[in-house]
């Protein structure tokens, strides 16, 4: 019987993505790298580190153990060689397996004499030495060809997820699973309350207050000087959303969806501005007050249109469904 890889027996939403730091002498040659990399990518597993040449310095090793402290497991290559070594006489890579061992961090180690040639019987020795740390803390994967190196890696990774001993990262703006079904949850409720009043043909969301009057400050070109004015936006939240929405159809950063807001605004309150300022031939870097920019946040939140995660905004299912029945204000006169 087939045994279940990790995607049978992991959650069907999952958005974690794990860090491996590979470690291998420069012998293995780049084609194994990539062979490693590429099987690891195919996981949902990003590969970091660095090969050792056959001149390491201290800097060189700074980086990868910089890199072995960060990843949740660590895949070293061995071929017959030992490597170079440090000041101390240990080799580098050896260090590297040692580093991540004492870290509790899992290490599959890869060994495959087709790779690489041993420099003489001191190095032979000491690869020996390293080979017999490897099997007393790591798990050993003995391979034959550097051919079979991607099929090998690939179940020992796919067990190794399934063993959920690994915790991993989730990218910016997406959260863990149980979190992603929870949002789902409250907006599909959402959406059927909105569709029920849309059959009964009731109005859509109502607002329970008035939107704020929006404090902003922008430059004006005058005279050939450029100076800083004050101006209050009187609007309403539907007509706020419909400038915002189109924005966040995508995950947006908090300081980018704000200046890509402020550069709409200066477009629909231009026709404004030029009565205000018939003299001026330009206004430029409208600046919303951030105390109003957290209350549009906070209210269209607070209605299921708008969700955050780790400062990343997005507009929901509901949200999208809202604003796809409003109608695109026009420029204020």
């Amino acid at each position: 019987m087939t045994k279940p890889s990790a995607y049978m027996t992991k959650p069907l939403v999952d958005n974690r993505r794990y860090l491996a730091c590979v470690s291998s002498n420069q012998s293995v040659g780049d084609a194994v790298r990539r062979d490693v990399a590429e099987t690891l990518a195919a996981l949902q597993v990003i590969a970091t580190g660095f090969s050792f040449p056959a001149v390491t310095d201290g800097y060189q090793w700074k980086l990868q153990q910089l890199a072995l402290n960060d990843a949740d497991f660590c895949v070293v290559i061995l071929g017959r060689d030992y490597g170079p070594v440090s000041e101390s006489g240990v080799g580098h890579l050896h260090r590297a397996a040692a580093h991540a061992m004492a870290t509790g961090k899992p290490v599959l180690a890869l060994v495959c004499d087709a790779l690489s040639e041993p420099a003489d019987d001191t190095d032979l020795l000491r690869r020996e030495s390293l080979l017999a740390d490897l099997h007393r803390q790591a798990q050993v994967l003995v391979v034959d060809t550097p051919g079979a190196i991607r099929d090998v890696l690939e179940q020992a990774v796919d067990d190794l997820l399934a063993s959920e001993r690994l915790r991993g990262w989730c990218p910016v703006g997406r959260g863990s699973a149980e979190t992603d079904v929870k949002a789902l949850q409250q907006e599909i409720q959402q959406l059927q309350t909105s569709l029920d009043q849309a059959r009964r043909g009731e109005p859509g969301a109502g607002h329970s207050r008035r939107a704020p009057r929006l404090s902003y400050r922008v430059k004006v070109f005058r005279h050939g000087n450029l100076t800083t004015v004050d101006h209050e936006l009187r609007t309403g939240w539907n007509e706020l959303f419909a400038w915002a929405a189109p924005l966040l159809t995508e995950p947006r950063r908090e300081a980018d969806w704000k200046s890509a807001l402020e550069e709409r605004l200066l477009a629909q309150v231009q026709p404004e501005l030029e009565q205000a300022h018939p003299e001026a031939h330009g206004f430029v870097s409208l600046r919303l007050d951030g105390v109003h920019f957290d209350d549009i946040k906070r209210y269209f939140r607070s209605l299921g249109w708008l969700s955050q995660t780790e400062g990343v905004w997005r507009l929901t299912t509901l949200g999208e469904h809202e604003w796809l029945r409003s109608e695109e204000p026009s420029a204020r006169s």
